[in-house]
């Protein structure tokens, strides 16, 4: 690649590996059930108390006590002769024998309002005043399903609809998660339009809407997208005032007199971690971090170059301030086409493929990267070649990144 104005380049996999070494996961925090979906567990999620938490019924019927036949109300303590009916999983009127099951059982109301309770034979389901359950039968024990402090969903696992349905079921409000990363996305340059067709010179703004989305979807919070002329004094100020963990920029990326965000971060004492990736698109990328230990990372204005930008750094760095677990082995596919030709000999590829599998293994058919119909490309994208240099030809075996940046793990 071009290295013209550009510090310490990088090749993209050094690349990809500093951006997610150069973070760690966020402090743990408490979570609404209603807002944890998506995160990592940072504790153990254990019940509270004992569950049950005391002696209940295992199926609907009539807690018993002594031989029948019984006499039925609604009674909090029992004595010998004496019934109630309960429902399933309902704590047991105190000093119950058994619950006798509903289907087993035959109740007769009389005129006088009484109501009796007999058992059923259990061969013939005839009444007989002889039965009754055994000691303990249908009663389901204090602490029968898990004792409080029992481990219900490991640390570190995913909080999916089902762990917060689990931690409601147990009576829990809110549970303990790595605390979500926040991303905001600055756009630079008065050319942009917000909105609308293209008119009047100005070009539509491709990425105001896409990062946030792209966060978004690998477990981080994105703010909406900030526009800002890239002049020096509100560059600056937008850049720290941001309360964010990251802040990604879109454009001004380039060396030279006319995009400020270099010499802003000189001005600010960042610490560079990236400046510049041997990678076709989007060489022209950089990570740094500021002083107070927030990140920025500065994308292409190019929409492609962007993308390529999006998976290389922010991708990695937003998963490891998240705490996620990498993959051991990333899945590869065989190249169907040849594809087009990195910018320069020593470049890594980013290349957007559509996905084949077949008992033979997994196929990848390239699409446009970069030109005119680039955006389109990876628009249909199933996924994105890792292409080495000196590779891209067809039937050349390439890694697989998923559209997000994610490692797709090995088929087994």
């Amino acid at each position: 690649m071009s290295t013209y104005g550009l510090q310490g380049v990088l090749p993209w996999a050094q690349a990809r590996q500093v951006a997610g070494a150069s973070a760690h996961p966020l402090p743990a925090a408490m979570a609404r059930l209603d807002e944890a979906v998506g995160s990592l567990l940072a504790r153990d999620l254990v019940t509270v108390m004992d569950d049950p938490p005391v002696d209940s019924a295992r199926v609907d019927g009539f807690a018993v006590c002594g031989e029948g036949p019984w006499l039925v109300d609604d009674l909090d303590a029992l004595t010998p002769g004496w019934a109630a009916p309960v429902r399933r999983r309902m704590p047991l009127p105190r000093h119950a024998d058994a619950v006798l099951e509903r289907d087993a059982a035959h109740v007769e109301e009389h005129p006088d309002g009484r109501v009796t309770l007999i058992a059923r034979d259990p061969l013939n389901g005839v009444p007989d005043e002889s039965v009754r359950p055994a000691l303990g039968d249908g009663v389901l024990r204090a602490a029968g399903i898990s004792a409080a402090g029992h481990v219900l969903v490991n640390a570190d696992s995913p909080v999916t609809p089902a762990v917060v349905s689990l931690a409601a079921s147990r009576g829990l409000d809110g549970i303990e998660i790595m605390r979500t990363p926040v991303v905001g996305t600055l756009v630079l340059g008065s050319s942009l339009l917000p909105h609308g067709l293209p008119r009047d010179g100005r070009v539509r703004d491709a990425l105001g809407a896409a990062v946030p989305a792209f966060v978004g979807a690998l477990g981080a919070r994105g703010n909406p997208a900030v526009r800002a002329p890239d002049a020096l004094d509100l560059l600056t100020a937008e850049i720290d005032d941001a309360d964010v963990d990251v802040l990604v920029t879109t454009g001004s990326t380039a060396p030279g007199p006319d995009n400020h965000l270099r010499g802003v971060l000189r001005d600010l004492n960042a610490r560079w971690l990236v400046d510049g990736v041997s990678v076709t698109p989007g060489s022209q990328m950089l990570l740094a971090r500021l002083v107070d230990g927030r990140f920025l990372v500065g994308l292409p204005g190019e929409p492609t170059a962007a993308l390529a930008g999006l998976i290389t750094l922010v991708s990695p760095l937003v998963r490891a301030l998240r705490g996620d677990p990498p993959v051991e082995r990333r899945r590869s596919a065989v190249l169907m086409d040849d594809t087009v030709p990195a910018d320069y000999a020593d470049d890594t590829a980013l290349v957007p493929v559509r996905l084949e599998t077949s008992p033979a293994g997994t196929s990848a058919r390239p699409m446009p990267m970069t030109g005119p119909d680039g955006q389109v490309g990876w628009a249909r994208a199933d996924a994105v070649a890792i292409v080495p240099p000196g590779a891209g030809y067809r039937g050349d075996v390439v890694e697989l990144v998923d559209v997000y940046g994610r490692d797709l793990p090995a088929l087994p």
